[in-house]
């Protein structure tokens, strides 16, 4: 019965990873942003080695290397949430990790019904989900979040 919830868990945390948007439509909304936060979710204290820490300083640093200035704002800015999961037999023994990693920019817009409403929305997006051995959870994980980075940094330059 466990594996079952698993399975249609990652059924539905793949599904939502679907409508991640990485298009010229969505790279359009990025022309011209020169600067921005990055905000990292609280990842779960047992995630095996890896520490919201770890992901905000390295996500700050591939910002940087790419020429980003980064600044303490509300908006625009880069969220990062990972989800890690732990993939059990039934019998409770340990067979992977499941991670799921999601990146949105949000940015000030403006509603066009009510253009004095302003508020942050998601602007660009793209995610994974990704399973890896135990062993190698950490790393993998942080590899998995920097690619997504890249796209991300990839569509900024677009």
């Amino acid at each position: 019965m466990k594996c079952i919830f698993v399975a249609g868990l990652l059924a539905s945390l793949s599904v939502s990873l679907m409508r991640a948007s990485d298009d010229s439509i969505t790279r359009l909304s990025l022309r011209g942003v020169k600067a921005f936060d990055v905000v990292v979710e609280a990842i779960d204290e047992n995630a095996f080695g890896l520490t919201r820490d770890d992901l905000q300083t390295d996500v700050e640093l591939r910002c940087r290397q790419a020429g980003i200035k980064l600044e303490k704002v509300t908006a625009p800015y880069l969220y990062i949430n990972v989800t890690p999961l732990e993939v059990k037999y039934a019998d409770g023994r340990l067979n992977v990790y499941a991670v799921n990693v999601e990146i949105k920019f949000e940015q000030v817009v403006l509603l066009e019904r009510a253009p004095a409403i302003r508020m942050a929305a998601p602007t660009w997006s793209a995610g994974k989900m990704v399973t890896s051995p135990s062993r190698d959870f950490r790393r993998f994980c942080l590899e998995s979040v920097q690619d997504t980075v890249d796209k991300f940094l990839n569509a900024l330059r677009y």
